[in-house]
């Protein structure tokens, strides 16, 4: 049954080939009736080499087939991202808590030190009122123990004043 499969297949190259030789002929303006007979013949040369490259590609093909080894699909796990960001949190807050405990003790510092008379009054009531308070370091501690979920703006550039 393969042997009259390839025969069907292998004629109706050989058809094909000799249409197109047949055409391609006649629309170069020759009589392509005068040129059936070698035409014939070319179509049929033509036809082995196909079938013979043909056969060595399908050996080689066959032969790197069976030499090579079946892949296996190793499928890799992807690392959570999520840990990475509750670390960082988790740092950002211990960082955040240490910071405040420094500025309590600061603030506390100031508050219990007696108020001195000095020649520049205004300048030790700006330091104590720029120094936040403990209920708000305290609030900000609690805001940043919560996960960050939008991405933060960058923080707005200080205006320069020219004196």
């Amino acid at each position: 049954m393969k042997s009259t499969t390839k025969k069907a297949a292998k004629k109706e190259l050989e058809a094909n080939l000799t249409a197109k030789f047949m055409q391609a002929v006649s629309e170069l303006g020759h009589d392509s009736d005068k040129l059936k007979r070698v035409i014939k013949k070319a179509s049929k040369f033509i036809t082995k080499k196909i079938e013979r490259s043909l056969k060595d590609i399908k050996h080689v093909v066959e032969a790197k087939i069976d030499a090579a080894p079946a892949k296996e699909v190793v499928k890799k796990a992807v690392a959570a991202p999520k840990k990475v960001i509750e670390k960082k949190a988790t740092e950002a807050v211990k960082v955040i808590a240490k910071a405040a405990k420094n500025a309590e003790k600061k603030v506390v510092e100031i508050v219990e030190k007696p108020a001195v008379k000095t020649a520049t009054p205004t300048k030790t009531v700006k330091a104590a009122t720029a120094k936040p308070t403990v209920s708000k370091l305290k609030s900000t501690v609690a805001a940043a123990a919560k996960p960050v979920t939008a991405a933060k703006k960058p923080a707005a550039k200080p205006k320069v004043v020219k004196k």
